[in-house]
């Protein structure tokens, strides 16, 4: 056996090994992570550590209140069943995907506003907070 067939051979076990791996590694952290974690647990954990870094007024509760509440992920967000979309015509695909963004926008919408209401309420030195917990919003990883 030559020496290149060695490294090839060592090579290809090496990467057997470490695929054959993967699987096992994934699993010990599928409970704690799936495909979205627990997301109302993590909204719930941002909603307390904006809370408590805004140090809130009595008066200011009840639009924190009012904010939390209008700001909860909807239930009819959730994405549609792909296979149920790819059995559509085109025309008629495409119309659901158009009435799906409206839903999104007017839902985003509501959100601008209750966020414009709720920031309306805050003082100077908390709105200041208030923008710094906002502009780490994002898809996870691609923070600055």
């Amino acid at each position: 056996m030559t020496k290149f067939h060695k490294i090839l051979l060592i090579g290809i076990a090496a990467a057997g090994f470490s695929s054959a791996s993967i699987p096992a590694f994934a699993n010990q952290f599928a409970d704690k992570c799936g495909p979205m974690g627990n997301f109302s647990e993590r909204i719930e954990q941002r909603q307390t550590q904006l809370h408590a870094k805004l140090g809130l007024s009595a008066e200011q509760e009840t639009a924190w209140k009012a904010f939390t509440e209008k700001m909860k992920p909807l239930a009819s967000q959730a994405r549609p069943d792909r296979a149920q979309l790819a059995a559509l015509p085109a025309p008629e695909r495409m119309q659901k995907m158009l009435d799906m963004m409206k839903s999104r926008e007017g839902a985003m919408a509501e959100r601008v506003a209750a966020v414009k209401e709720f920031y309306a309420a805050l003082t100077p030195t908390q709105q200041k907070v208030f923008d710094a917990q906002f502009s780490q919003r994002g898809r996870p990883g691609m923070r600055r």
